[in-house]
């Protein structure tokens, strides 16, 4: 008797779950920084570069190879003066290329 309730209730669950709640939209930008020579991007120095360059505070996120590092900009996406920070990254002789780093959805 038991096992047969716990069943129901375990086959029965998906059918009580609400729909999907979609994500909020994010509040700060993560991009992909292509470096032109292997960097730490860890460094604190790096990290200090990429903020004075942008004019927006830079959070270290996960390294890609030795050249490439993803971060996340703090400022709203939608912000101007996110994009600018971007272009302003973009124009960086340290910096080889800058990626939006986008989620993408397999499904």
């Amino acid at each position: 008797m038991r096992r047969a309730l716990l069943l129901v209730s375990v086959l029965g669950a998906p059918a009580c779950a609400g729909p999907a709640v979609p994500a909020a939209a994010p509040t700060t930008r993560q991009v992909i920084v292509g470096f032109v020579d292997p960097t730490d991007g860890t460094a604190p120095a790096v990290l200090d570069t990429l903020s004075k360059t942008s004019g927006v505070g830079v959070s270290f996120v996960a390294s890609i190879s030795p050249r490439s590092h993803a971060y996340r900009l703090n400022c709203p996406v939608d912000d101007p003066a996110c994009k600018r920070a971007i272009e302003a990254l973009k124009v960086n002789p340290l910096i080889q290329y800058l990626n939006l780093d986008q989620k993408k959805d397999f499904r």
